[in-house]
């Protein structure tokens, strides 16, 4: 099985509804991009506005591997000033403004339009997944985000950015990986210059660095404020996902491996709500006994979660152990091919659906 052979095979749309108006502070518009991640689409946005990219936000992060529709809002802009806006393999279609940002919790769903490729078979039904965070998650490409944020909340600030910055991984450039080494061997001698372009986020954190040498903790607080977010955000699923396949080992069952491990997918559907762990998090039974022998294996407690980053600190929240798929399709298999759509709710991941329908 094969997702995301190209852009145009694996398609999102988000589902989010807007209080449109004919004038208001933020203007509201869908971003279409191709091969960009949302990140540094805004990014090169705000840069052709020329306005501060904080300015600009948006309801879900999207990956870069795929055709991606979504809502942003932008404060303070012209609908004459989005127009002008011409980067490749992004559009942006403008929608009216409104009084307030989108944000994080004005997402209902998504709706995924995917063509799979390199099938033995057809593919099968499926009601529902267990609802594990995917490779996104966790830095995509370079699968380690968690561990930047473990380091993080233990406050191990130089460690966090040596993750950040070094260990180059299989699929990375040959001028990244190059890059990185460079780093690695003049670890201390800070010079953004020398890194590529495109290494934005490196060239930031680096460049911070370059005026303030041992300042780690600032240095991690140059990353885009949605991304900083997510270092915390990274190494909860982590755990998340670890503990809900533990649990799930006591049934009838099925592994399947993913870039941190091995998923657990059962067949019958589960009603239940899975920590996602933080400093107030209260646990009994045999969530407790799981999670926290993980944690202990982990070498954290509930208060790691406490940082001295205040913007990090988590209380903890629960999620849905298994979602349902719904508006689930298929077309026709054909050559080894077959295309599937679906709508999934905030938060959760087409790959998954893939990964547990791969058997």
């Amino acid at each position: 099985m094969k997702v995301k052979d190209s852009p145009e095979d694996f398609e999102v749309e988000e589902v989010l509804k807007l209080n449109l108006k004919e004038r208001g502070d933020y203007a509201y518009f869908i971003l279409e991009k191709k091969s960009w991640t949302t990140l540094k689409a805004l990014g090169k946005i705000a840069d052709s506005l020329r306005i501060n990219v904080q300015r600009l936000t948006v309801a879900g992060q999207k990956d870069k591997q795929g055709v991606t529709k979504q809502y942003v809002s932008v404060y303070q802009v012209s609908d004459r000033a989005l127009s002008r806006v011409k980067i490749k393999d992004i559009k942006i279609k403008f929608l009216g403004y409104g009084d307030k940002a989108i944000s994080l919790g004005d997402l209902e769903g998504n709706k995924f339009r995917l063509v799979v490729r390199e099938l033995e078979e057809p593919l099968g039904q499926i009601d529902f997944v267990v609802n594990y965070y995917d490779e996104q998650r966790f830095g995509g490409y370079r699968p380690n985000f968690h561990l930047v944020g473990k380091e993080t909340l233990l406050g191990n600030y130089e460690e966090a950015v040596r993750l950040l910055l070094l260990h180059p991984f299989p699929e990375e450039t040959e001028d990244y990986k190059e890059a990185r080494e460079e780093m690695e061997e003049e670890w201390g001698e800070w010079n953004p210059r020398k890194l590529p372009m495109s290494m934005s986020i490196e060239r930031k954190i680096v460049g911070y660095l370059e005026k303030n040498p041992q300042d780690f903790k600032g240095a991690l607080r140059t990353l885009p404020r949605q991304l900083f977010a997510m270092l915390t955000h990274a190494y909860q699923a982590y755990i998340f996902n670890k503990s809900l396949a533990e649990y799930l080992k006591q049934f009838k069952h099925r592994e399947v491996d993913y870039v941190l491990g091995k998923l657990v997918f059962v067949d019958n559907y589960i009603d239940l709500d899975w920590p996602i762990v933080g400093y107030n998090t209260q646990l009994e039974g045999e969530q407790k006994k799981i999670i926290e022998n993980i944690m202990k294996r982990e070498n954290i407690k509930y208060e790691t979660f406490r940082c001295q980053i205040s913007a990090l600190s988590s209380e903890g929240i629960t999620r849905k152990a298994m979602i349902k798929v719904e508006n689930y399709k298929l077309g026709e298999f054909k050559n080894n091919t077959q295309r599937v759509s679906f709508f999934l709710p905030k938060g959760s991941y087409a790959t998954i659906v893939m990964k547990s329908l791969d058997k």
